[in-house]
């Protein structure tokens, strides 16, 4: 189950570990963000070496601004407290090559 980032501080733990993160920034008002939710959590399963999370851009506002989200959903990958690569947009096509890429690190 894709878990929800509660806090700044367990934004930044996750971040910079040594293990690829995949962050779902999503909003509850977000029409392609509800259709492209499921799509993410299914993939999960497929990925096991991904830590799959999600972001509430309302509810971690300090989170949302440091990344310098301006549209959702917007899916950032990261490792060792690097940005790996990001994609912007609900396209499922678009959020597998991006899963697929980073798997491999």
């Amino acid at each position: 189950m894709v878990k929800e980032i509660e806090s700044y501080d367990e934004f930044k733990t996750l971040i910079n570990g040594d293990k690829v993160v995949v962050i779902d920034f999503w909003a509850t008002w977000c029409g392609p963000c509800k259709l492209i939710g499921p799509h993410f959590a299914k993939a999960e399963s497929k990925f096991p070496n991904i830590t799959f999370v999600k972001v509430d851009v309302d509810a971690q506002e300090q989170v949302a601004q440091e990344v310098g989200i301006r549209s959702m959903p917007t899916f950032i990958a990261y490792k060792n407290g690097e940005k790996i690569d990001s994609i912007v947009g609900a396209a499922p096509a678009k959020l597998n090559e991006l899963l697929e890429k980073v798997n491999a690190l």
